[in-house]
């Protein structure tokens, strides 16, 4: 390919006297070296081949469209993109993985939640998650369903007494709960916010589960990606 700052030069091969016209050779170059052709040789080129200088030639050139190398495809999530992400995530080894998420999460996004917990722990990674309804419950559900209950640690915002009955109810299987009654008095977004950043200081991986609309769950992606951790942000909208 050309660069953009060096012409297009042609060099004619010389001329013979062997019945070669010396017109043809001007007129197959003439749209190239049009305006260093002496005029006596424009006298000799025209006519030839009814040729009308005037005239366009059609040679114009439809610009390419390559794309925007740039742009970002949203791609929605399903079964196979979540398989793809968990086959990329089991490859790199034991970790410590952060699962949150929102807590409107419909029954097929809770199945794959827990799909994915069950992997991770049965893969021997360390899975941290809070203990809302939801994603987060559903995280839990699949941990235990791995049966090593020391790679689970769930972190609550406030006590256990402030979490609903099926919270508490759940959380009576896992071994590593870490509660913070010292937030029962702030509003549950102000404490989930603390919790969320201590649960980022203990883990490598942010998986979230979100709406566009779930502003806690966001906010604690931003603060995973101000922290140079990997973060997978799944949408459900």
């Amino acid at each position: 390919m050309l660069s953009r700052n060096k012409a297009i030069i042609l060099q004619a091969s010389p001329i013979s006297n062997n019945n070669i016209d010396e017109s043809d050779d001007i007129y197959k170059n003439n749209d190239i070296v049009e305006e260093s052709v002496p005029a006596s040789t424009e006298m000799m080129a025209v006519g030839v081949g009814e040729y009308d200088r005037e005239e366009k030639l059609g040679l114009e050139r439809e610009a390419a469209n390559v794309g925007d190398p740039q742009a970002v495809i949203d791609k929605p999530m399903n079964i196979t993109s979540v398989l793809t992400e968990l086959q990329a995530i089991q490859s790199q080894g034991p970790k410590k993985y952060c699962i949150l998420g929102t807590r409107h999460c419909s029954f097929l996004h809770q199945q794959i939640v827990e799909m994915l917990a069950y992997a991770l722990v049965l893969s021997g990674n360390h899975l941290y998650t809070s203990g809302a309804a939801g994603t987060n419950a559903a995280a839990i559900r699949g941990a235990l369903r791995a049966f090593q209950p020391q790679l689970l640690t769930v972190v609550l915002p406030q006590s256990m007494a402030r979490q609903t009955p099926e919270s508490q109810e759940l959380l009576e299987d896992v071994t590593n709960v870490v509660t913070m009654p010292q937030n029962d008095d702030m509003p549950l977004d102000v404490a989930s916010r603390i919790c969320n950043s201590h649960l980022l200081s203990q883990t490598d991986h942010l998986i979230s589960f979100a709406f566009h609309e779930s502003k806690t769950v966001l906010e604690a992606a931003q603060e995973a990606q101000k922290l140079d951790m990997l973060v997978t942000l799944l949408y459900l909208d």
